[in-house]
């Protein structure tokens, strides 16, 4: 698996402390990683699937399959590819969306027909950005907000 790792930095032209950084873990802790001090805990192994969504768990682990999510390597991708999600802070949100989404009448009855706050209705979007696990953003900004 330490191949593997010191793949996917060279891949991403990383650092080996840079790779540390951007998967938030010490610096140190890659480095014994790939010296052969140290294997990979699980806690690394998610760290880094979390962090480069593209990756092949099978291949990462295990060493099978290629080293990018068959969806990614053709270049065709999808807001609805198996890509990892980080659940959210609160479970408000999940249960909103739980009801806007349609689902069961049993699980829409734990919050009863909620309605965002005036203040948050009268609200539109001004941009929305996107940060990419290369350190790099990219803004959006809908054409009818610009002025």
């Amino acid at each position: 698996m330490k191949e593997r790792i010191i793949q996917i930095i060279e891949t991403e032209n990383f650092t080996s402390g840079k790779f540390a950084l951007a998967i938030g873990t010490q610096p140190s802790v890659i480095s014994h990683i790939i010296n052969g001090r140290n294997k990979p805990s699980m806690e690394i192994i998610q760290k880094i699937l979390a962090t480069f969504p593209t990756i092949n768990p099978d291949w990462l682990i295990l060493g099978y399959g290629s080293m990018h999510r068959p969806s990614f390597e053709s270049g065709q991708t999808s807001l609805f590819d198996d890509v990892i999600h980080k659940p959210s802070d609160t479970n408000l949100n999940l249960n909103v969306n739980k009801e806007i989404a349609g689902t069961s009448k049993e699980d829409s009855t734990l919050i009863p027909n909620i309605s965002p706050p005036v203040s948050l209705q009268a609200k539109k979007i001004n941009k929305i950005t996107v940060y990419y696990s290369d350190m790099t953003f990219e803004e959006f900004i809908p054409s009818s907000s610009i002025l």
